[in-house]
């Protein structure tokens, strides 16, 4: 019976994969911008009802409700204003949580955890994916998001098949118990291969050195591993398996973000200043 539940979850997976993975491809090589932002407001909205459901599930919910729509003024201003409107949008939905509590939850104890979990949403989910709106915008942008999207998915699935097939010695249990240091290196190894077969196929045919592809693919994976510890620690507090069950075999817009949500900002800061 476990066989053939992890055999189904597992065809699940590749399923989903097969329908989303034409439909990003298309937006990201040949969509025209407000497409790519209408993408990230959709996965900005589902990720932060996500998030906020898991750590303010006590919460009333027009305030849940009004952070959401805070939240999605990051995207949209920085697909408007590029790097300055993202700087201000970020200030400007923080000014709103903080003056939310003050005026509402000031004689409250919960009122710092409540002000903390909100003002911690609004960077984690639409302050770091809006680094994608500015990555798409760089010289060979979409490329540079073909790259990343390529050596993240190797390394969950090197990670994955490495953890399932040679996995014996726990990553970090207190986090992730089913994480294991074989399935982590087998994601990074996965990772950097592609880095350097992808990086000279589609970037810019051979203009980047092994060692700067293997060392951005390196760095990506390992913000991917982070990003996904983190999303488990997040679960493993608000003691939920997935984040939801929006995507089949996948779990939640959480669950397939987490790799994702480092890797943005580090991919975009590492191309402005060191190519």
């Amino acid at each position: 019976m476990k066989k053939n539940s992890v055999d189904k979850q597992h065809l699940n997976r590749w399923l989903t994969a097969a329908v989303a993975l034409p439909v990003l491809g298309f937006i990201i090589g040949l969509g025209p911008g407000w497409l790519l932002l209408s993408l990230v407001v959709l996965v900005t909205a589902g990720g932060m009802l996500e998030l906020l459901t898991l750590l303010l599930p006590e919460t009333q919910s027009w305030v849940r409700i009004a952070a959401l729509v805070a939240g999605l003024l990051v995207p949209l201003a920085t697909y408007w204003k590029g790097m300055m409107g993202l700087s201000a949008a970020t200030v400007g939905v923080i000014f709103v949580a903080l003056t939310v509590h003050l005026l509402l939850y000031a004689q409250q104890k919960a009122v710092l955890k409540s002000l903390a979990i909100m003002v911690f949403a609004l960077l984690y989910i639409p302050f770091l994916l809006s680094h994608v709106l500015l990555l798409f915008e760089v010289p060979s942008g979409r490329r540079w998001i073909f790259f990343l999207f390529f050596v993240i998915f190797a390394g969950d699935t090197g990670a994955y098949y490495a953890g399932h097939r040679l996995g014996r010695h726990k990553l970090w249990p207190a986090v992730s118990p089913g994480k294991t240091v074989e399935g982590a290196v087998g994601g990074l190894l996965s990772s950097m291969a592609i880095a350097l077969l992808v990086g000279k196929l589609l970037l810019s045919l051979g203009e980047f050195g092994i060692t700067f592809l293997l060392s951005v693919g390196f760095v990506i994976a390992l913000a991917g591993q982070m990003g996904d510890l983190m999303e488990s620690m997040l679960k493993r507090v608000s003691q939920v398996k997935d984040a939801s069950s929006i995507l089949p075999g996948h779990g939640g817009l959480l669950d397939r973000l987490d790799s994702l949500i480092f890797a943005f900002p580090l991919t975009y800061y590492g191309v402005v200043f060191f190519t």
